[in-house]
Formats: structure tokens, sequence, C-alpha cells
């Protein structure tokens, strides 16, 4: 009996000694949850701004580092609304939002710039959230910010670098269009001894777009070019072509075909670089000749647009597919072309850029066909007149959308 209240007594003991040794493991836990827990808390508190916010987003507790950004102690923050810190340039928006998000019970993060109590501002990454009590609802919010001023800093250089490069490169290019603008020769078209008008508008500061017109005699020489792209490198294009024609339009005036070949021969001369290898640099050409004299138009045109408009038909003329600069001088060929003209014919001639503007209601191109038929309706317009219609029209139609090409239109009344 005594052997068996023995092992009883065994029994309980080691009972006993499970349960401390429990008890121990489990203190020894919570002992290392709450030195990790401490240890967290410590780098969050030396790396990130943490406030501790009521419903009414009054601040109940703010750390050491948030004190230390926004200048203020922790006595003057304490049951004070978060709008101490907000800074005048901060959107309303931005607040609005973080409020809708928050109080649905999600997580609200984004840059918010704020201002200190010494009127200095500091930049942050905020993520804002709710604690939620046991019935699932918001009890109060905790704000956690890092600092981004350094990176703020940087994208603030990077811009005002932009900037500068923005504004060297304007001025460069501004100054490229005096120098493109003196080779058009702007108000050329007043050579011409009738009724005349020039549309030229560039999409971007420099255009692509060109023209030159040349008197002789009783002669007349209309060139208009819509060399690849537009702006800056499409400029240059133009700036070759019409260095050519000013060498051999005084020479070859009654032959159009002569002069788009030898453009076409010069370009292609000129767009050659090592190794066989060619740039692929091009411009639709037309060159007219007008003989008021036999009231002939002799022209050439390569993929240029050009109509005559005569007592209220339209007669569309004819245009070789061929591109200059496109296709080797040897086996370039461009059609000399004749038609006869008579007193009150219309002629025009018009680049792509005319026809390809977007907008409208349905947003796609004007066309060919309207622009045609606006040509039409106005015939009993003077040269001038017309060209404040049209260009009136092609705003309309292209309402808020950008310029899509550029634009080039000559109108001459025989």
């Amino acid at each position: 009996m005594g052997y068996i209240v023995e092992v009883k007594s065994r029994r309980i003991n080691l009972a006993d000694s499970e349960s401390d040794l429990i008890k121990s493991q489990k203190t020894q836990n919570w002992c290392i949850k709450d030195a990790e827990l401490a240890s967290h808390l410590k780098i969050l508190n030396e790396s990130a701004l943490v406030t501790i916010s009521d419903l009414n987003g009054n601040i109940i507790h703010a750390n050491d580092l948030f004190c230390s950004f926004s200048k203020y102690t922790l006595a003057e923050l304490i049951n004070k609304p978060h709008s101490i810190v907000r800074h005048p340039d901060s959107p309303s928006s931005l607040f609005k939002n973080m409020w809708q998000t928050i109080k649905s019970g999600n997580v609200w993060q984004g840059e918010v710039k704020n201002r200190a109590k010494d009127g200095t501002d500091f930049w942050v990454i905020a993520t804002m959230a709710p604690i939620l009590g046991k019935n699932g609802q918001p009890e109060k919010y905790v704000s956690i910010r890092y600092d981004i001023g350094k990176q703020k800093q940087v994208e603030e250089e990077l811009r005002l670098t932009k900037d500068k490069i923005d504004k060297q490169l304007i001025e460069n290019i501004a100054y490229a269009k005096h120098i493109h603008n003196a080779i058009l020769c702007n108000n050329k078209e007043k050579d011409i001894n009738c009724d005349s008008f020039l549309f030229y508008k560039a999409q971007n500061i420099i255009s692509g777009d060109f023209y030159k017109i040349e008197q002789n005699e009783n002669n007349h020489s209309i060139v208009v070019g819509d060399s690849t792209g537009h702006g800056v490198s499409a400029s240059y294009i133009s700036i070759l072509a019409l260095n050519t024609l000013s060498r051999i339009m005084p020479i070859c005036c009654e032959h159009p075909e002569k002069i788009l070949n030898t453009v076409n021969a010069e370009l292609n001369r000129i767009t050659q670089y090592g190794n066989g290898q060619k740039l692929m640099e091009t411009a639709d050409m037309i060159v007219s000749c007008l003989d008021k004299n036999s009231m002939k138009l002799t022209y050439a045109s390569a993929k240029m647009r050009s109509l005559i408009i005569r007592n209220g038909e339209l007669i569309v003329l004819e245009k070789d597919r061929c591109t200059i600069g496109e296709t080797a001088a040897n086996s370039f060929e461009i059609t000399k072309r004749t038609v006869d003209i008579f007193s009150g014919d219309a002629y025009y001639i018009m680049s792509d850029g005319v026809i390809d503007q977007f907008g409208g209601i349905n947003d796609k191109r004007i066309g060919f066909k309207r622009i045609t038929t606006i040509l039409m309706e106005i015939q009993n317009h003077s040269m001038p007149a017309q060209k404040k219609i049209i260009e009136n029209e092609l705003l309309q139609w292209q309402g808020e959308n950008e310029q899509t090409d550029d634009m080039t239109l000559i109108g001459i009344k025989i």
C-alpha cells in the first residue's frame, strides 16, 4: 500500500515538473516575442514618423521622429488634428480620398507634402490604416510615414535640368525656323500676277513642308514639297531640296520633270553612306509651270495632289506614284504633263497634312473629298477670303485634337 502511495506521489511530482516546464517554456516564448516586438518597434520608431489618431483625426500619440520633422513638441501635438502639418499646396481631394478609404476599413497610401511649425516643408510617403474593434469598425487610425525629401530634391533637380535643356532646344529650333523661313521666301506667292493665297502651317515649331515660287517673264513656277515626317529632321530634307531647286529652277522652268529628276538624284546622293547603305529620307513633290501666254499648265507630280476647279467642275490632276529620294536616279520615272488653263480657273496644290487632319464628331480624317467640297463651295470668294475660310474649317474640324501633320495649301486664280 505504501508502495502505491509512493508511486502516486511520484506521479504527482512528475506532473508538477511537467507543468512547471511548460510554464517556463511559455514564459520564455513570451519573453522572446516581447523582445522581438520591442526590437521591431525600436526599428520602426527610428525609421518612420508614426502617429495614432482618434476617429476625428485628432492626434493621441506621436513618436519622436514625427515631432522632430514637424518641429512640434508632443504636448503641442496631442489632441490636435493632423491638419496642423497640412501644406497649403496639398489638394483637398487627396485628403478626401484618404478619409473615404480608411473610414471604410481599408489601407490608404500616398505621397504627402507637409509643413513644419517653422514653415519648412517635408515630403513623406504615408500609409494610413484603421485599427478595428471587436465589431469590425475602426476605433482609431495609425499613420506610418517615411521621409522622401531626398527623392523629391532629386526629382526637382531633374525637372530644373530638363526645363533648361528644353529651353535651349526650343531656342535652337526657333533659330532653325528663322533660317528655314528665310529660305522658304514666305511672301513669294505675291510674285504670281493673279489672285492667290498660301496657307502654310507647321505641326510643331518647324515644318517639313516646303514651297518655292519663281517668276520668269510670263512663266511662273510653283513647287510644293512634303518631306518624310515633320519637325527638325524633315526640315533638313526640305532645305536640301530647296538648295537644289534654287540652282536649277531658273534654267529648267519649262521642264518640271527635269527639276524633279535632279532633286531626286541629289537627295539620293546625299543620303547615301558607307557599305552601300542609304537613309530612307523622301519627299512628295510637285513642280508646276504656268504659262499665261499659251494658257498652259505644265507640271510633274511625285505623289503630290493638285486640282483645278472650272465653272463648278472639279478636275483632279494626275500624279505619279514615285517619291523623291525613294528610287535610284537610274530607275526614277516621272511624267511631264500639260493641260489647258482658262481665265477664271482656280488651281490648287495641297500636301497630305491638309487632308489627314483628325477631328470632327467621329474623330476621323477630314479627307480629300471634304476639302474639295469646301473649295467648290467657296469659288465665288477671293483667294484671300478662301484662305480664311479653309483655315477656319480646319480649326473647327481639329477641335481639341493636336495638329496631325504639317499643312500647305496654295490657291491660284487664273
